[in-house]
């Protein structure tokens, strides 16, 4: 989906921890400070980019878990050997959706772990 050359981006980094087949996701913003945040939108085709790092486990982003988008304002790509995840709003309507993002494990995709929620709230502008 292309987005228009003045809807922002916002970037994350995102460290999962893997200890006793628990995952523990720390999202930082983009001032390396952790935060637990919502991303407001209110410009369409908004850019969230999620980043791995210190990814000692060997993981990847899978699709993500989105509920609560009866409108399918949000869709994904992966990049960059899928250490990268895009979401691209499109902020159509007023509402919380309601993001997971989920990681899998490169040597056995089927061993995924999900986030808690990074919820993006739609503000439509007025």
């Amino acid at each position: 989906m292309t987005t228009s050359s003045d809807a922002p981006q916002f970037s994350f980094t995102v460290s999962v921890t893997i200890t006793n087949d628990q995952a523990t996701f720390v999202i930082y913003d983009q001032s390396g400070e952790p935060t637990e945040d919502p991303v407001e939108v209110t410009v369409h085709n908004t850019q969230i980019v999620y980043t791995l790092v210190n990814n000692n486990d060997g993981l990847i982003f899978v699709a993500p878990e989105i509920t609560d988008d009866p409108n399918n304002d949000l869709s994904y790509a992966l990049s960059d050997g899928d250490q990268v995840i895009t979401i691209t709003d499109t902020d159509a309507d007023n509402e919380n959706i309601c993001l997971k993002l989920v990681v899998a494990k490169s040597s056995d995709p089927s061993v995924t772990f999900t986030s808690p929620d990074p919820q993006i709230k739609n503000i439509p502008p007025f």
